[in-house]
C-alpha cells in the first residue's frame, strides 16, 4: 500500500492560489478517503474538516438578488458549474463521504460546525441541482449515523435536528418538496428531503414548524400525486374543481419509481397526534382537489350490491350515511348494531399513546399529560368541537384502501397515517369496525411474516444490507403502529387479540432480551495499534469518537420499546387480556425494562440473588442485554400503569416482581417526563387494593410525592396529586395528616384555586390581541379567531394565515371550499395551540385531582375519625377560605371586560364539569360527619344557591353527586338532632332544593339519579312528618 502523502495535498487545499487548485486538491482527497475508514480518521486528526467547513463558508459568491433578476440556478436546471460552484461540490462530497463513515466521525463533525456550513447549499432557489443533492446526502449520511451513536454521545440527534428546523433550512426544505420537475435529480433530492423530516422530527415543537412553513402541504401535494398516478381521483373531482377553483391545483401523476412510503411517512411523522396538523392534511388543497368530498351515485356493480345486500340483513345503513366513491374500493363490511364505549374506563388513567417513535421532549408542551390521566379533549373543557360534523374526507378510506393494496413499509405507513386521522377524530363511527376488519388483521399478519431471528453472522455485522434493514424497519413500525391503533378501542383490541397479538407481542419482548454479546462496532485493524490509546486526546474537532452501537443491537432495542407500547396498548380495557399477558410472564420483562441497565429477567419464584454476575448486566459494565433509553423506560411505565389496572395482577404479579423498587427509583430520574411517566404508573400502584403501599411508604414515597407537586412542569403536579389521592385511602389519619404536612397546606389551597394564571394568561392574550388590533388599519375585519401562539411573537404580527393560502394560485384564492377550510383550521388551531387555553386545562386538571385529594382526606368510615379529619382540615386550610375556594370555582368569570360590558376580547371562563363533581363531593364527605359540620354546610347559602344552578348539569356525575350531598345533609343521627334535622331540612325547601330534587326523581333519564334524588326526598320529608 502507498503511503498517504497527505501534508502536501492539505497544503494544497489550504494555500491553493485559485479554485483550480483547490479543486485538484480536493479531487485527489477524495479518491484517497472514499471508502477507507483508516484514512479517514487519519485526516480527521489532520484537521483537514476545518479547512472544508472553511471552503463552504467563504467560497460562496453572494447569492443574487430576486427583485428583477432571477436566482442562480433554477429548480431542477442542470448544466456545467462555475470554478466556486466545483469546490463546494467537491468539499460537500468529501463531508458526506466523512459522514457515511458512521458515528465516530459525528462529533468531530458537530464540533467543526459541518451542518450549519452544509445547509445554505440545500435551497434549489440559490444552488445548482447538483450541490442541493450531495448537501441532503451529507445530512442524509450523519441522519443515518444518530441512532447508532452510543448513548452517552446521543444528544448529537438533537443538535442535527435543532439547527436542520430553523427557518432558513425550513423555506429549503419547503422550496425543494415543491418542485414539478421530473427530472431524476430533482426526484432524489425530494426522496431525501422527506427521509430527513421522518429521521429529524423529535419533538412538537418540529412537526409545529414543518406545518406553519408549508412543508406539510408540500408533502400533501406529493401524497395527492400518487392517487393521481394510481388513477384513483374520485369521478367528478375536476369538474367539481372548476366550479370551486380547485382543478388547477390537481398535481402531476407522480413519477415511476417515487417513494409512496417515505412521504406517508413523513406526513404521519408531522401529524402525530395533533388535531389541528391532521385537520392541515385533510384540508391541504392538492387532496381537496383530487379527493373532494363529494356525492357518488354508481352504476350497478358487484361492490353496490354487496352494501345493500348488507343493509338488508341488519349490519349496516347505507342511507345513513351515503357510501363515497372511495368507499366503492373497499369490501363492505358489516357495521355492528351495539357498538362499545370506551367512556366507561374514564375512571381510570388514560395512556394516551404517542404517535411517533422519537423520545418525549421535556421541553415538548403538547407531551405534558402524555403519561396523565387529563383529557382535554372531554367536551366541557374546550368547549364545542370546531368542525365536527363536517363530512369525512375521502383520504381516510382511500389510505385504508391503501393499506389493503399495498405490502410491506407502504403498507405500515398507510396504516400509521390512518390511525393518525382516526385518532383526531375525523373518520365516521363506522370506520372503527372497518379498521377492525381490514387493517389490524394486515398488520397482525405483517408481525407474523417479518418475525424472523436474526442470523447469528449478522448480529455482529457493522452494516446490514438494505433488504435486511428493510425488513427490520417494518419489524419494528408494525407493534408500534398497532398500539397506537388498537389503544382504548374495544372492537380493534378484539380483532388483534383474535389474531393472536398477545402472543405476538409478548414473543418479541422475550426476544429483545436475548443476549447481545457484541454490541458496539469493532475498530478496523491498524497496523499501528498504540493509536487508539490516543483517541481521548487532541481538540475535538481533530478526534475520532468511539465506534457506534450495531445495526442488530439498536435493532433489539427498538423492538423491545415497540413491543412494551403494544402490551401497554392491550392492557387498556379488558381483564382478560391483561391475565393472558401476566401468564405469558411479560412482567418480568416489564420490570427490567424500568432500569436503564437491565438484568437477565427473572420468573416471580425466582429470588433475586445477593450478587449479580456481569452475565446480568447489573455491575455497571456493559450488559449482554443492553442499555435502556428513556424511550424504553417510558414505554415500560406505560405497561406497568396499564397492567395496574388489574386489582389481581397488583396484588401477585407486578408486587412478586417488586415493581415498586424500580418505579421509586424513576420518580427522580433527571429527566421529567421520565418522572411524569413514572408517577403515572405509581397512580395505579398505591391504590387502596394494592399491597405495594407499604413498600412505598417505607421508601418515603409521601416526601417523594409532595416535592414532585411543587414542580414547575404541570404533568408533575398533576400525576402527584392523583397519586396522593390514591394513597391517603384507607390508611390512618397520621398519614393523612403527614400528606397535608408535606404538601403544604397553603400550597394545597393554591393547587386548588389557582386561578391567577388563568386570568393572568388570558389576560395577556386579550392585551396581545388588542395592541395588536390598534396597529392594524382594517379596525372592521373580523379578528375573533386571533391568538398568540409559541413562536408567534417572533415570526408574526398579526393573525395567524393558513400557509396553503398564503402560497396558493391566485384564481383559487376566492375558493369556497378553501375559505371554509381556513376559518375551521383557525378555529382548530385555537383549541389546540392557544396558550391561554391549555394554561387553563392545566389548572382545572390540577384542581379537579386537589379536590379529589381533599375528597378522599376526609373519607372514612368511623365517623370519629371522619369528624377528626374534618376538623383538621378546617384548621390546616381555613373554614372560611375553603368555603369561599369553593364557592368561587362555581361562578362564572369573565376576563377581559370593561366595567359591566363584555366586548369582543372577552373571555368568558365557566364552571366544569369534573371540579363541580370533586368540589360536591367534598361537601358530601363533611356532611356526612357529625350534625354541627352540616348544620355548618347549610350555612353556606351562597355556596348552596350556586350549586342549585348545576341540578340540569348535562354531566350525570354532577347530578348524582348533588342528590348525594341533600341525602347527607338531611340526614337523622339521633332523636337529639331531630329539631335540628328539620330544621336544616325546612332551609333546604326554602332555597327551592326540594322541587329541584322532586324533578330529578321523576324526570331524570338517568335511573341512578332517579333513585338517589328519591332517597334525597324521603329524607327532606321525613323529619317534618
Amino acid at each position: 500500500m502507498a503511503r498517504v502523502q497527505s501534508p502536501p495535498v492539505l497544503s494544497q487545499i489550504r494555500v491553493a492560489r485559485n479554485y483550480t487548485e483547490q479543486a485538484i486538491g480536493l479531487r485527489a482527497l477524495k479518491d484517497e478517503v472514499v471508502g477507507h475508514v483508516q484514512r479517514k480518521e487519519r485526516w480527521i486528526e489532520f484537521g483537514i474538516l476545518e479547512s472544508l467547513v472553511e471552503i463552504l463558508q467563504n467560497g460562496r459568491r453572494p447569492p443574487p438578488t430576486r427583485n428583477g433578476k432571477e436566482p442562480r440556478a433554477q429548480p431542477g436546471q442542470t448544466g456545467p458549474l462555475a470554478e466556486d460552484e466545483e469546490v463546494r461540490l467537491l468539499s460537500l462530497q468529501l463531508l458526506a463521504s466523512f459522514a457515511y463513515g458512521g458515528p465516530p466521525f459525528l462529533g468531530p463533525l458537530h464540533a467543526v460546525g459541518a451542518v450549519p456550513a452544509i445547509l445554505p447549499n440545500i435551497s434549489p432557489l440559490d444552488n445548482p441541482p447538483q450541490l442541493v443533492l450531495t448537501a441532503l446526502r451529507a445530512l442524509s449520511n450523519m441522519a443515518n449515523s444518530t441512532p447508532l451513536t452510543p448513548s452517552a454521545t446521543a444528544d448529537t440527534g438533537q443538535e442535527l435536528s435543532e439547527v436542520v428546523y430553523s427557518p432558513g433550512p425550513l423555506d429549503a426544505l419547503y422550496a425543494i418538496l415543491s418542485q414539478e420537475s421530473a427530472d431524476a435529480t430533482v426526484q432524489e433530492q425530494k426522496r431525501l428531503a422527506a427521509s430527513l423530516i421522518s429521521r429529524l422530527c423529535k419533538s412538537p415543537a418540529h412537526q409545529d414548524a414543518l406545518a406553519e412553513y408549508g412543508i406539510l402541504d408540500a408533502l400533501a401535494t406529493m401524497l395527492a400525486s400518487f392517487v393521481v398516478a394510481r388513477g384513483e381521483v374520485v369521478p367528478g373531482a375536476e369538474i367539481l374543481g372548476q366550479s370551486d377553483g380547485l382543478a388547477n391545483l390537481i398535481p402531476a401523476p407522480a413519477t415511476p419509481g417515487a417513494d409512496l412510503a417515505l412521504v406517508l411517512d413523513a406526513v404521519s411523522t408531522i401529524i402525530a397526534d395533533s388535531r389541528f396538523r391532521a385537520c392541515m392534511l385533510l384540508c391541504s388543497p392538492a387532496i381537496m382537489a383530487v379527493l373532494p368530498a363529494t356525492e357518488f351515485t354508481p352504476q350497478a356493480t358487484a361492490s353496490r350490491a354487496a352494501w345493500n345486500a348488507l343493509e338488508m340483513s341488519g349490519f349496516g345503513n347505507i342511507r345513513a350515511r351515503e357510501p363515497g366513491a372511495v368507499d366503492y374500493l373497499l369490501p363492505a363490511v358489516p357495521v355492528p348494531q351495539h357498538r362499545s364505549m370506551s367512556s366507561q374506563f374514564a375512571h381510570f388513567p388514560p395512556l394516551g399513546f404517542t404517535l411517533s417513535r422519537e423520545n418525549l421532549a421535556s421541553s415538548g408542551r403538547s407531551s405534558t399529560f402524555k403519561f396523565t390521566g387529563w383529557d382535554p379533549s372531554r367536551p366541557d373543557s374546550s368547549g364545542e368541537d370546531p368542525g365536527g360534523d363536517d363530512p369525512e374526507s375521502p383520504l381516510i378510506p382511500w389510505l385504508i384502501h391503501l393499506t389493503w393494496s399495498t405490502q410491506g413499509l407502504e403498507r405500515v405507513m398507510a396504516a400509521s397515517l390512518v390511525t393518525s386521522l382516526f385518532k383526531a377524530g375525523f373518520a365516521n363511527p363506522e370506520r372503527e369496525q372497518a379498521l377492525a376488519v381490514l387493517v389490524v388483521p394486515l398488520l397482525c399478519q405483517l408481525m407474523k411474516e417479518h418475525d424472523r431471528e436474526i442470523p447469528t453472522a449478522i448480529q455482529q455485522c457493522a452494516v446490514v444490507e438494505p433488504d435486511m434493514a428493510m425488513r427490520w424497519t417494518v419489524q419494528e413500525r408494525v407493534p408500534e403502529v398497532l398500539a397506537r391503533l388498537v389503544a382504548d378501542s374495544e372492537p380493534l383490541q378484539q380483532s388483534a387479540n383474535d389474531c393472536g397479538v398477545l402472543k405476538m407481542a409478548a414473543k418479541i419482548l422475550k426476544d429483545s432480551y436475548g443476549p447481545q454479546p457484541v454490541q458496539s462496532a469493532p475498530r478496523p485493524w491498524s497496523p499501528s495499534p498504540d493509536r487508539g490509546a490516543d483517541a481521548g486526546e487532541g481538540v475535538p474537532t481533530c478526534r475520532v469518537g468511539p465506534p457506534g452501537h450495531i445495526p442488530a443491537y439498536v435493532h433489539k432495542i427498538r423492538m423491545r420499546e415497540s413491543a412494551l407500547k403494544l402490551v401497554a396498548a392491550m392492557s387498556t380495557l379488558k381483564e382478560e387480556y391483561r391475565k393472558a399477558l401476566a401468564d405469558l410472564d411479560v412482567v418480568s420483562y416489564i420490570v427490567e425494562s424500568l432500569s436503564p441497565s437491565p438484568g437477565k429477567p427473572k420468573h416471580a419464584k425466582e429470588k433475586p440473588s445477593a450478587e449479580k454476575g456481569a452475565e446480568e448486566g447489573s455491575t455497571g459494565g456493559i450488559s449482554p442485554y443492553g442499555h435502556n433509553p428513556d424511550s424504553v423506560i417510558m414505554a415500560a411505565c406505560h405497561a406497568t400503569r396499564a397492567l395496574g389496572r388489574s386489582v389481581a395482577i397488583l396484588r401477585t404479579t407486578l408486587q412478586d416482581h417488586g415493581v415498586a423498587v424500580p418505579i421509586g427509583k424513576l420518580l427522580r430520574h433527571a429527566d421529567a417526563e421520565v418522572q411524569i411517566a413514572a408517577s403515572s404508573a405509581v397512580i395505579n400502584l398505591v391504590s387502596n387494593c394494592s399491597p405495594m403501599v407499604k413498600p412505598f411508604l417505607e421508601a418515603g414515597i409521601v416526601k417523594t410525592l409532595c416535592e414532585l407537586a411543587h414542580s414547575p412542569h404541570a404533568g408533575l403536579r398533576l400525576n402527584s396529586l392523583w397519586a396522593l389521592k390514591h394513597l391517603v385511602v384507607d390508611v390512618g389519619n397520621n398519614l393523612r395528616k403527614q400528606c397535608v404536612e408535606e404538601l403544604e397546606p397553603g400550597h394545597l389551597v393554591q393547587l386548588i384555586s389557582d386561578e391567577a394564571a388563568e386570568e393572568e394568561a388570558l389576560q395577556h392574550h386579550t392585551r396581545t390581541r388588542s395592541e395588536r388590533r390598534s396597529t392594524d388599519d382594517d379596525d372592521d375585519q373580523d379578528m375573533d379567531t386571533e391568538t398568540l401562539h409559541e413562536g408567534d411573537a417572533a415570526t408574526n404580527t398579526g393573525p395567524w394565515v393558513w400557509p396553503a393560502l398564503s402560497r396558493a394560485i391566485l384564481g383559487s384564492l376566492s375558493s369556497p371550499r378553501l375559505q371554509q377550510a381556513s376559518l375551521k383550521l383557525s378555529a382548530i388551531r385555537e383549541a389546540e395551540l392557544n396558550p391561554a387555553r391549555r394554561a387553563r386545562n392545566d389548572s382545572l386538571a390540577i384542581q379537579e385531582q386537589g379536590l379529589g385529594f381533599i375528597r378522599n382526606l376526609i373519607m372514612l368510615s368511623t365517623p370519629s375519625a371522619q369528624t377528626e379529619m374534618v376538623d383538621y382540615l378546617f384548621s390546616a386550610l381555613g373554614r372560611d377560605r375553603l368555603f369561599a375556594i369553593l364557592a368561587d370555582k362555581l361562578k362564572v368569570r369573565v376576563v377581559g371586560a370593561v366595567g359591566r360590558r363584555a366586548g369582543r376580547d372577552t373571555v368568558v371562563l365557566y364552571p366544569q364539569a369534573r371540579v363541580i363533581e370533586n368540589l360536591t363531593f367534598v361537601l358530601v364527605h363533611v356532611a356526612a360527619s357529625v350534625p354541627r359540620h352540616r348544620q355548618l354546610v347549610v350555612a353556606q347559602t351562597d355556596l348552596l344557591k350556586l350549586l342549585g344552578g348545576h341540578f340540569n348539569s348535562k354531566d350525570v356525575g354532577v347530578r348524582r353527586a348533588l342528590c348525594q350531598l341533600f341525602t347527607n345533609l338531611s340526614c337523622l343521627d339521633s332523636d337529639g338532632d331531630r329539631m335540628l334535622c328539620a330544621q336544616r331540612a325546612l332551609e333546604l325547601e326554602r332555597l327551592g332544593f326540594l322541587a329541584k330534587l322532586e324533578g330529578l326523581e321523576q324526570g331524570d333519564a338517568d335511573l341512578d339519579v332517579r333513585e338517589r334524588a328519591k332517597a334525597a326526598v324521603s329524607q327532606m320529608k321525613a323529619p317534618a312528618a
